[in-house]
């Protein structure tokens, strides 16, 4: 299955003429990207390239997002982009949030319910206190995006007037990557020995996906949508 080409740093080289199995081969947790994309199995043996014009995306597009989230050192060249690129952008943002908010959190809820089974009510309240301003944190974070941002780019892109340019809601922005801390240093640190390490670890490897997947989230927002709607709104301000 390890056909995949490697550069000279030994790094896997992500192109359209992979076959997507190797891709996932590759990385399986670029699966969490087919999954928000709505790309169904089974898909033989299609290149990257025909599952992309399958699904009426840029192949271009898609390997960007991929090598984003398999990466931690890659600089996405927007310069290699179309404007047209933007709606797949948010298409996939949102998708994002679907997945945060059907899959994550229960998965993460339903872990912390699991903990407290074993802890005292005191113990339990400073827990879920946690936890619950840690949901509520992620789904204020999505909500300002899906009721600001992604209308102020589409209302760009079906060209009618704005009122603000993407620099000003960016400012207002929150970054909730590092909201996830508290919660964990609490599993880690403090809980009774009576809560099994194992239930520990499944809430604990939870999080951790949650927090990780929250900063490619964010860096695409920022690497890739932000400075192609700034670019686009300084094109038709010309």
């Amino acid at each position: 299955m390890k056909s995949y080409k490697r550069d000279g740093n030994n790094r896997i080289v992500y192109s359209k003429d992979m076959k997507l199995i190797e891709l996932i081969d590759a990385d399986y947790e670029l699966l969490s990207i087919l999954l928000r994309l709505d790309i169904q199995l089974p898909f033989g043996d299609v290149s990257v390239e025909e599952m992309c014009r399958r699904y009426d995306m840029s192949p271009t597009l898609f390997l960007m997002i991929c090598q984003v989230y398999a990466c931690a050192d890659f600089e996405p060249d927007v310069e290699s982009l179309q404007t047209s690129d933007l709606r797949h952008i948010i298409s996939y943002l949102r998708a994002s949030h679907r997945f945060y908010l059907e899959s994550m959190l229960p998965s993460i809820a339903e872990g912390v319910e699991r903990v407290l089974e074993s802890c005292d009510a005191k113990q339990s309240v400073i827990l879920r206190r946690f936890y619950e301003s840690y949901a509520e944190e992620v789904r204020a974070h999505l909500h300002y995006e899906e009721s600001v941002i992604f209308p102020h780019v589409e209302s760009l892109l079906n060209g009618s007037a704005v009122k603000k340019n993407m620099s000003d809601y960016m400012a207002h922005h929150t970054d909730i990557c590092d909201k996830v801390d508290d919660i964990k240093s609490i599993v880690i640190k403090y809980l009774p020995e009576s809560c099994p390490t194992h239930v520990r670890c499944d809430l604990l490897f939870n999080l951790f996906r949650m927090r990780d997947d929250l900063s490619k989230h964010t860096l695409i927002e920022l690497k890739l949508l932000t400075p192609m709607v700034i670019a686009e709104e300084r094109r038709l301000q010309q």
